[in-house]
């Protein structure tokens, strides 16, 4: 790690860009949320997944198109209040079911020093905010659902914060190009080519990018 600050140091001021589940938190609080409300699906989740194995159909969907399973993860969360969502990504983290990263949180926290970092996630934002505080991460950018009446709606508000449209996220709300990324998952390859500084781990730990060293 120490040569990767090394190289860090040594550019202007800018962007780092984390992803959530699975790199700055081991395990993924989208799903582990999405798990507590298999008894309360709203219509549009409730008709891709089904009643008989919602879980089961989930990974299915997962396993075909991860994006359109974020996609739904987050549509799952419709009907609640922020606040309830907010104790939902609450008790998940004090579950222990999902947990910092020891390794990448310390990287955030060492980048902040010189850079802003940012938390860009497939999760639905209001979960990533409740994470990023135990971090000390102040920006966050996520699925985003529509507000009506004080309930979250099935609405997803765009960008998108999948694959590609981590792309696009990261050009209209963070920076044209960021200083650094890292991330897990074939769907955070695309803003990793997009940074200056690219870093992997899990399943696309060395795919393109060198591993972050630990």
């Amino acid at each position: 790690m120490k040569a990767l600050l090394a190289q860090l140091d040594v550019l202007p001021p800018g962007d780092a860009v984390f992803d959530l589940d699975n790199t700055l938190l081991v395990g993924d609080i989208g799903e582990s949320a999405l798990r507590r409300l298999l008894h309360r699906l709203p219509p549009r989740a409730a008709s891709l997944l089904g009643t008989t194995d919602p879980w089961g159909a989930y990974e299915a969907l997962a396993a075909r198109d991860w994006c359109a399973a974020g996609d739904v993860a987050a549509q799952a969360l419709a009907g609640l209040s922020p606040s309830e969502l907010e104790a939902l990504g609450t008790d998940v983290l004090d579950s222990g079911e999902v947990r910092l990263n020891p390794h990448t949180v310390e990287l955030a926290q060492a980048l902040s020093r010189r850079h802003r970092v940012w938390i860009l996630t497939g999760s639905a934002e209001l979960l990533g905010r409740v994470a990023a505080r135990r971090m000390g991460i102040q920006h966050v950018v996520g699925m985003r659902l529509r507000e009506e009446h004080g309930r979250l709606t099935e609405e997803l508000v765009p960008p998108c914060t999948c694959g590609e449209g981590k792309v696009k996220a990261t050009r209209q709300l963070i920076s044209e190009r960021p200083v650094f990324a890292i991330g897990d998952s074939p769907t955070d390859l695309p803003v990793l080519r997009l940074a200056a500084v690219a870093r992997t781990l899990g399943k696309v730990s060395g795919r393109e990018f060198p591993a972050l060293e630990t």
